[in-house]
């Protein structure tokens, strides 16, 4: 019995009544939502965008559309800090979103003209992003609101995460799969979009049984403090921090949107096998990120934060001599992806929360961040397309698609410049006091 409570702790930080239940179910929701998300974006929107032939420029912008639709939760908080129940009108939007996104793959049916289609397509997909992107940061707040201060959470984070990542993996492979077996017609895509829809339904259940604490509300509070939403940019620290995000992800942008559109169109590769890549690129990301943790006690958080973005855009440098006859590097490049992105993640994180002030509001720190990542996802694609219209055209044996691959290796290029300018010793405009405190003053800086 003293060993069963035992494990029941390590599983879930706090297990009493409505708060237990409640944990278990944000960690199916996770499950579930995560899994209809995957199988309706990236790769598979992008495929799905292929067969409406769209042109290369709205593929991307619609495949970035996840990322830059995180503009508008910058303004997230005028919505949530002010209701001491959020919980219907986040449920009306997780509905209203997935219903959104999962039904353009029913348009064909009913629209015949391919302009029209395509347009509704991409308004409807947008539209679906921008609300999911302000449910994103209420729903996360929700699910910490049940988490006390006085409990584990990164335990708790953790085990969510981690079934997250194997539901990502099989319906990945499973959708992928599916749409290989379909021959990649629209009847595949009906299924997978489908699947998606029912996901999503059984998510919204959940979330409806799901306790919600009640919220705080500060009546007498300003229901807009500019003072205060200005804060994380008068902050110097956070403020350079967000400069080095915005220019790192920008240069990745510029091609990494294009990605799914460049192996699905013009590599010609099948889906399941794009699946099994992706696979890949995550078992690294896991196997991965323990040692990367070590590394930042030995040798401290800039040094992470350098060599991880170097991996990341290593990525880029292969896609650089990318074609039909050189597939074979793809068996690299998901490599690269998951160990340089692993690490990353971790230390960025850690970074960031280092910076912000402890009697802060860190929602809206969260939202300038968010709303920086989602900038350079929107202006990265945009900036891409120019480039690689304004280049010159040419093929040969090395470059047989030379505008996309002339464009990635202009994104590895100016990604490792950027990380010169941040982290060597002539410039290095990030704060190294603030990351040395979190590796505990260890590590070259």
């Amino acid at each position: 019995m003293k060993m069963k409570r035992r494990k029941d702790m390590v599983l879930f930080p706090l297990c009493q009544g409505k708060y237990r239940k409640s944990q278990i179910l944000f960690i199916l929701d996770g499950i579930l939502i995560n899994a209809a998300v995957t199988i309706t974006n990236n790769v598979f929107l992008s495929g799905y965008m292929v067969t409406l032939k769209a042109d290369d420029f709205l593929v991307g912008i619609l495949n970035s559309s996840p990322t830059w639709s995180l503009l508008i939760s910058l303004f997230s908080f005028l919505i949530f800090e002010r209701m001491e129940r959020r919980k219907t009108l986040l449920v009306v939007m997780n509905i209203v979103s997935r219903i959104l996104i999962c039904s353009v793959v029913y348009l064909p049916f009913l629209i015949k003209d391919g302009t029209t289609l395509l347009y509704l397509t991409a308004i409807m997909t947008i539209t679906g992003n921008l609300i999911w992107s302000i449910f994103g940061v209420g729903v996360m707040v929700w699910m910490i609101s049940l988490l006390p201060n006085n409990q584990d959470k990164n335990r708790y984070i953790y085990l969510r995460m981690f079934f997250l990542r194997i539901s990502f993996t099989v319906f990945s492979l499973a959708m992928g799969l599916v749409l290989d077996l379909f021959n990649k017609s629209l009847t595949g895509f009906v299924v997978v979009f489908s699947v998606s829809l029912l996901l999503s339904a059984i998510d919204a259940v959940l979330l409806m049984n799901t306790y919600e604490p009640a919220n705080k509300v500060d009546k007498t509070a300003k229901t807009f403090d500019m003072d205060c939403f200005l804060e994380p940019i008068r902050n110097k620290e956070y403020r350079k921090y967000l400069i080095f995000v915005f220019c790192l992800y920008f240069c990745l942008c510029l091609s990494s949107s294009f990605t799914p559109l460049f192996q699905i169109r013009y590599l010609e590769l099948d889906y399941s096998f794009l699946s099994v890549i992706n696979t890949i690129s995550y078992i690294t990301m896991v196997l991965s990120t323990q040692i990367w943790n070590r590394v930042e006690l030995k040798m401290g958080l800039p040094f992470v934060l350098s060599l991880t973005a170097v991996f990341m855009a290593s990525e880029f440098f292969f896609y650089g001599f990318m074609t039909q006859k050189t597939v074979f590097l793809l068996l690299i490049t998901p490599f690269l992806a998951g160990i340089g992105n692993s690490g990353f993640n971790v230390a960025t994180v850690n970074y960031r929360y280092s910076i912000i002030p402890e009697d802060s509001h860190k929602t809206i720190y969260e939202g300038w961040y968010g709303a920086v990542m989602g900038l350079s996802a929107l202006l990265g694609p945009t900036a891409g397309n120019l480039i690689r219209h304004m280049l010159p055209s040419f093929q040969n044996d090395v470059f047989q698609f030379s505008g996309f691959q002339i464009m990635y290796l202009v994104s590895f290029a100016s990604a490792l410049a950027v990380i010169y300018l941040m982290f060597s010793r002539p410039f290095k405009p990030l704060s190294v006091r603030v990351a040395r405190k979190m590796s505990g003053g260890r590590g070259p800086l």
